[in-house]
């Protein structure tokens, strides 16, 4: 089945917001089979949206828009679809008053705009939104099938997944099954990530791999086709676990797992600790072991010892180990690691100190050097890593490296 992605609205096409939407879109449709043939973007202008309506009808079977189904006077869509399918626009009552009670129930009186979200093309299928004041709706015209959703992109990835997706599926005539996997890989580029795999013989699993540069990550997608969801099952497995070997541990993750997720999991299931000491990270890899609810069960602390003061006065870092060795040096590095570990009375701590840039490099020590130390009962590793980039690349990099780091640890491939 062949669809077409519409997405509408001027801060698309004055580039003031990134359309993640259509990408969004396109990778759950692909990755159920369906056959994505044109991504358009349109901006609030009645005549364009008409015209892309009408132009998607000659190359696909299904056509989705998002956004323009605000209360504003720019939101459009809906009235643009009716005229472009020859509908009149109607008042569906029952979400007029669903409308009033949604507002009623904070507390507040519907503001007269909000009306305009009840009109639909005549003979519209209401798709209800229970993340927002927008439904959504579908109609058919011509053998095709048209789906519009609110642009906001929780709504629209709930209704994608819920209802539309659903739809679609028993409209297909096709009935090929299709599964997917994405690995995540750090560690490794995509050209050395392609030179490990080039040697497997993709049509023995009905297969394909697409390679996705994801900073500082990098995803190989599997793709299986065929009739036989068992059997796809197996080749999807059986591939999986050859991919695995032949990346050596770099995978660290799958679909929509994360790397701080992983890493939380394993010190949970370990009944470990950590803390961390950062410099050069300034905090980042706090920030995002904390994004995942529940860290305080493993996380104790962390702290941004960006000045030699503070890396004394909190690490306990020795004085004149900063003088003759430098604040960006391994042994400074295992302090780091090993007084925040003691402070935290953690199992694990992490030191990471570093020269971010674009100023404060060296002959010895250019923009971009960096030493991540780990402490542990067994005691204390570190490692030299030469990153390349600006700023918030330098930053970044160190910050996932040193994450994978404890991973790298509880899988005993730290010093692999």
């Amino acid at each position: 089945m062949k669809v077409e992605i519409i997405t509408v609205g001027n801060e698309l096409t004055t580039g003031e917001v990134i359309d993640t939407n259509a990408g969004f879109m396109a990778d759950e449709l692909s990755g159920r089979g369906f056959e994505v043939t044109f991504l358009t973007t349109v901006g609030d202008n009645e005549w364009h949206i008409e015209d892309a309506l009408q132009r998607s009808q000659e190359h696909a079977d299904a056509i989705i828009v998002s956004g323009g189904l605000g209360p504003t006077p720019d939101d459009i869509t809906a009235r643009s679809a009716a005229k472009a399918l020859g509908h009149r626009l109607v008042l569906n009552k029952e979400v007029l008053q669903a409308l009033r009670e949604r507002f009623a129930q904070s507390g507040m009186e519907m503001p007269v705009a909000n009306e305009k979200q009840a009109f639909f093309p005549h003979q519209a299928e209401i798709i209800p939104n229970p993340l927002g004041t927008a439904p959504g709706f579908f109609l058919r015209h011509k053998g095709k099938v048209f789906f519009f959703l609110p642009g906001v992109p929780r709504e629209l990835k709930h209704l994608l997944t819920e209802n539309v997706i659903p739809l679609l599926e028993k409209e297909r005539k096709d009935k090929t099954f299709f599964l997917c996997r994405v690995l995540k890989v750090f560690g490794f580029t995509e050209s050395a990530i392609a030179d490990r795999l080039r040697e497997i013989d993709l049509q023995e699993y009905a297969a394909t791999l697409a390679y996705l540069p994801r900073y500082p990550e990098n995803h190989v997608k599997i793709r299986v086709s065929g009739s036989s969801l068992d059997d796809l099952q197996k080749k999807l497995r059986d591939l999986e676990s050859l991919i695995r070997q032949k990346l050596a541990g770099r995978i660290f993750a799958t679909d929509y797992e994360t790397l701080e997720e992983i890493v939380g999991h394993l010190l949970r299931s370990n009944k470990a600790t950590l803390s961390v000491a950062e410099s050069c990270t300034g905090g980042l890899i706090a920030h995002r072991l904390t994004r995942i609810p529940g860290s305080s069960d493993y996380f104790e602390r962390g702290v941004v010892v960006y000045s030699n003061q503070a890396k004394k006065d909190i690490c306990q870092v020795p004085e004149d180990l900063l003088t003759t060795a430098g604040a960006v040096s391994a042994p400074v590095a295992e302090k780091m690691a090993e007084g925040v570990r003691r402070i935290s009375q953690t199992t694990l701590g992490l030191g990471v100190t570093g020269i971010a840039g674009p100023a404060g490099g060296s002959e010895e020590k250019p923009v971009g050097t960096v030493f991540i130390a780990l402490a542990s009962p067994e005691g204390t590793r570190s490692k030299k890593y030469q990153f390349w980039g600006d700023r918030e690349q330098v930053r970044i990099l160190s910050a996932h490296t040193a994450i994978d780091w404890v991973r790298r640890f509880f899988l005993n491939i730290l010093g692999a």
